[in-house]
Order: structure tokens, then C-alpha cells, then sequence
């Protein structure tokens, strides 16, 4: 069975006769490098298509008179989102007066998933007694390739019911989801790490505990000698094969006998690069990932393995323990271990 993932741009959906809606995408940015062929094997078949925006759309409230928000956010420098009262409700508070009434219009705005995504990821988001749903727990799984209708049938709920809260939570923090965003950029982390980057302190040890947790479970290493915050296992001085069975994200764990100690890494490179192994156990969204296409990528394009990993719908964490696993594997079948190819 034939599987294609991608993001595009919905350009417009034209009415046609007999009822017949054509819809029209906008594919860029290299999103269908090595789709094409599966998309074609598709035509005038029918196909399953789950549409997910990228872009939340939220209301602000703001003052009529003045048209600044109502709501404004103050991030303190552990990246902790509070609210700010105004300063003439705060008064009217302290001195137990009447809050003064000020005429309030809806102004929209928007904002892109994937930055609502990482700060819910980060575990800095709110939390709301009406929505008690574990949306930290749904981000991650959604981000790894669950399905919403996977988390709908194990709470019991139909899939519309679970995208209905899903997409209630994301427009609540959505505003604060802004403001953390601006502080991120502010210190010069780059938005597609901000929640996965773990700080660190000068002597390489961590920060606190939950930026060690989030690095545990994102799966990368503790390393960060290289530029683009990915040091996977092989590269990373003096460190040991990812202690994650499952990867970090339910990535299976490499077979111990399949390392590459005594193997040159530029070899290990041209032997993948020459002979392009691919094996189907080191798999994304149900399909084996083309390491030897991504190893020429990132060669040819002076691309880091972070920008590979965003453009082809993975985190960093992802890429990382499946590549491991991979180099282990083509080690192994470069020695004449064997191996599926």
C-alpha cells in the first residue's frame, strides 16, 4: 500500500459539475523529494486525506478606546508565562474598588501550530479545569505519527469530539503560546529548537530538571559540540548508544552487535552513499527512511541535520535515534553482517 505525508499550501477548491469539488495544493520547499513516484502510483485511486491546519486562528480581546489587548503576558527568565494585570484593574483590585468598565472588541490573530506545538512540549503551557486532558502527553504522540483517532478510541471519545478539545486548548493558550515565542527569539534560540534545546551550564552538566527531562524524552543526546544542536551517538565524544529502548519515541533499539566501533566513519559514509541501504526497520510514519538520500542532502546542500529533520516532518530527536540505529545497521551490513536492504 502506497503512504504519502506532506505539507502544502490549500490553494482553493473548485466547484465542478455533478457535484465534483476539485481541490487544488500548493506543494514547495522540497516537501514531496521522493514522493512523486508514490503519488503517481495514486491517481484515480481513492485515497484517504486527513487535512490538520498549520495555523491557529484565535481571537484577542483588546480595548475599543486605546485598541491594545485587554490581556498582556510577562515571561520571567525560566520562560514561565504570567499574566499581567492592567495597571488600573490591579489599583481598582488593591484598593477594593469596582473595576472600571471598558468596552472590549475581538481583534483575530493567528499563529503557527508548530510553535503552539513546542510550547505545550515545553510544559510551560496552562492548564484549564475545563479541559483536563493530558495535551502535553497528546502533542508529543501526535508529533511522533499517532493519530487523534488512536487518543480517541483509548479515552473513548470519537475522533471529532478529541480534535474539538485539542483544537479549544491550542486558541486558550495560544496568546501565552505568543508571548513565550517572542522570549525564545529574544534569548537567539531558534524557534524550531525552542522546545527541545536543553540549557546547559559551562561545564556541560544541566540545567534544571525539567529541561533534562524534555531532553530525555525528545531522545538526543547530551552533547551539543555541534552547530546545529544534533550530535548524534557516533559523533558525540565519549558517549554511549542512546540508553532509550524505544529511541525516545518508540524507535526500536538498535541490536547490540550491530555497532560501528571498529568501522571509519567516512567509509561507513561513502559505503552508504555507494551501495544506498535502506532497511525497513528504521521506519517514520510507516515508511523506511531514505538515510542515503538525506546523508546526500545534507552534503550537497550544506544542510544541518535539524533543517533535514524539519523538512521532512520530524524532530531533531527523532532523526537522531533513527540514524543511529541506521548507521549501526549499514555497519553491520558493510562488515558482511547481513541486514535488510
Amino acid at each position: 500500500m502506497s503512504y504519502a505525508n506532506f505539507n502544502a499550501l490549500l490553494k482553493k477548491i473548485n466547484l465542478k459539475p455533478k457535484g465534483v469539488k476539485e481541490i487544488v495544493l500548493e506543494i514547495s520547499d522540497g516537501a514531496l523529494d521522493g514522493k512523486i513516484d508514490l503519488l503517481s502510483e495514486m491517481i484515480d485511486t481513492k485515497i484517504e486525506v486527513a487535512v490538520d491546519s498549520q495555523i491557529v486562528r484565535y481571537n484577542v480581546d483588546v480595548n475599543a478606546m486605546t485598541n491594545k489587548p485587554i490581556r498582556t503576558f510577562r515571561v520571567d527568565d525560566k520562560g514561565v508565562v504570567q499574566e499581567v494585570k492592567p495597571e488600573g484593574e490591579q489599583l481598582a483590585m488593591d484598593l477594593g474598588l469596582p473595576a472600571e468598565k471598558v468596552e472590549i472588541k475581538q481583534q483575530p490573530a493567528e499563529i503557527d501550530l508548530s510553535v503552539i506545538e513546542q510550547f505545550i512540549q515545553s510544559g510551560l503551557a496552562p492548564t484549564f479545569e475545563d479541559l483536563n486532558y493530558d495535551f502535553v502527553s497528546f502533542s508529543k504522540r501526535l508529533a511522533g505519527g499517532e493519530t487523534y483517532m488512536k487518543l480517541a478510541s483509548e479515552l473513548g471519545i470519537s475522533s471529532g469530539k478529541i480534535v474539538e478539545k485539542i483544537d479549544e486548548y491550542r486558541k486558550r493558550v495560544a496568546p501565552s503560546a505568543a508571548a513565550w515565542h517572542e522570549w525564545m527569539q529574544r534569548q537567539g534560540v531558534a524557534p524550531s529548537a525552542a522546545a527541545e534545546q536543553a540549557t546547559a551550564s559551562e561545564d556541560g552538566s544541566a540545567g534544571d530538571a525539567g529541561d533534562t527531562e524534555s531532553q530525555h524524552e525528545s531522545g538526543e543526546s547530551g552533547h551539543s559540540d555541534n552547530a546545529d544542536g544534533f550530535t548524534p551517538d557516533w559523533e558525540a565524544e565519549g558517549s554511549q548508544p542512546a540508553g532509550d529502548s524505544a529511541g525516545g519515541d518508540g524507535q526500536r533499539e538498535a541490536d547490540p552487535e550491530a555497532g560501528e566501533e571498529d568501522v571509519d566513519k567516512e567509509q561507513l559514509d561513502e559505503f552508504i552513499l555507494t551501495d544506498r541501504p535502506i532497511f525497513a526497520e528504521v521506519e517514520f510514519d510507516g515508511q523506511p527512511v531514505p538515510f542515503p538520500d538525506l546523508l546526500e542532502k545534507r552534503l550537497r546542500e550544506n544542510k544541518t541535520w535539524r533543517e533535514i529533520a524539519i523538512e521532512n516532518g520530524m524532530r531533531s530527536g527523532q532523526l537522531s535515534s533513527r540514524y543511529n540505529t541506521y548507521r549501526k545497521l549499514a555497519a553491520k551490513k558493510m562488515k558482511g553482517g547481513g541486514g535488510a536492504a
